[in-house]
């Protein structure tokens, strides 16, 4: 009798024997308990989320491939423009520069010099261009120098000219730099052709000098720098 009353008077709770959760459960059964899941649901998706090693299928390799192509073939012309434009950076300072030394040459002599030599500007270690001055400059012509590109086609780089003119009336000097435009040519100058590397002496086109020195567009060059 008393051990039926001490089992009645006892009121501490009842557990159910421990059990493992199915796999099932761990796996997805978070849908069914969270509508909205909260943070604990979003860790348990996160850490419980069933693994696909398939990896990436044909289909989206080739959708991937599709697009660096086009990202390619868009920017790739302006990344060879501007390489080109920094080589050409070469055979511009040496113009300028060329075209100085004219203008002191001739406040000594009178004559414009003849070549790379007689100016005295150290050429021939040009990586991509042979720079040369014209052989027949005088004070009627000028002083004519050109910068021949060796490979413009994969380079990407366009021929020079320049030249300097003495106005013996207002006892001025002009002088400018000429740049090929004619594509269908890769970019280069008729005539403009070197003809003695080691005194630095050649045919200059597409300038010319005179009383006042200007491009000719005629031989397929523009102007890139004009001084009067």
């Amino acid at each position: 009798m008393s051990n039926l009353n001490s089992s009645n008077n006892d009121l501490s709770p009842r557990y159910p024997p421990k059990t493992k959760l199915p796999k099932s459960l761990l796996r997805g059964g978070f849908k069914y308990f969270c509508k909205r899941p909260p943070v604990s649901c979003l860790l348990t998706a996160t850490f419980f989320k069933p693994k696909n090693n398939g990896g990436f299928t044909l289909i989206e390799l080739l959708i991937v491939v599709m697009i660096i192509g086009v990202l390619s073939a868009m920017a790739l012309p302006q990344m060879l423009e501007m390489i080109g434009r920094s080589r050409e950076s070469e055979a511009r300072s040496l113009m300028g520069a060329m075209n100085r030394a004219q203008q002191a040459y001739f406040s000594e002599r009178q004559t414009f010099a003849q070549s790379a030599v007689e100016l005295e500007v150290p050429v021939g270690n040009e990586k991509y261009y042979t720079i040369f001055v014209n052989r027949t400059n005088d004070f009627t012509i000028g002083g004519l120098q050109g910068a021949k590109g060796i490979d413009n086609q994969n380079s990407g780089t366009r021929d020079y000219a320049a030249a300097v003119g003495y106005d013996p009336i207002n006892r001025t000097y002009s002088t400018v730099i000429c740049r090929s435009i004619d594509r269908l040519n890769n970019y280069t100058i008729i005539g403009l052709t070197p003809t003695d590397a080691t005194v630095g002496q050649g045919e200059v086109t597409g300038a010319e000098g005179g009383t006042r020195a200007r491009c000719i567009q005629a031989a397929g060059v523009e102007t890139v720098e004009e001084l009067r």
